[in-house]
């Protein structure tokens, strides 16, 4: 699948983005309300949890799953991304979390990605949906680690 090759990619660019940065780069907070880079890469760790949970519940569920949102500001607070991890444990978390839904989708068949989920709002979507949805979303993340 393309979205399975992409993420493969993103991985390897990702890693090669932040290991190139200064750790004052990576770590400045633009102002108190933004997030610095290493928060916005703690930022897509959670993003990569939530997401694994939620492709495991798709594949083995034959039922529509919910699909829960999450706060993510509240997220990267609490988990403490800017004062409790170093900018190389940020990156080795984010990369595995990574490798482990890679792991995960590679057992995907063509029929679990047309299986169903529910969003917060109601609106029914794909295994397929929302893994597009996952890489575009790292993509976004990816143009904000570059700036």
């Amino acid at each position: 699948m393309q979205a399975l090759d992409r993420l493969k990619s993103l991985i390897t660019e990702v890693t090669e983005l932040v290991e190139a940065m200064t750790e004052e780069a990576f770590t400045r907070k633009p102002s108190i309300e933004k997030w610095s880079k290493q928060e916005i890469l703690g930022h897509l760790c959670d993003s990569a949890l939530n997401n694994h949970r939620r492709f495991v519940r798709f594949l083995l569920s034959d039922k529509p799953i919910h699909i829960q949102g999450y706060t993510q500001d509240d997220w990267v607070r609490l988990q403490g991304y800017q004062d409790q991890y170093q900018p190389g444990e940020v990156l080795t978390l984010w990369r595995e979390l990574n490798r482990m839904i890679v792991r995960v989708m590679q057992q995907a068949g063509e029929a679990d990605y047309r299986k169903k989920g529910i969003l917060d709002d109601g609106t029914e979507v794909t295994l397929e949906w929302l893994f597009d949805d996952y890489i575009e979303h790292m993509i976004h993340h990816k143009k904000q680690l570059e700036a």
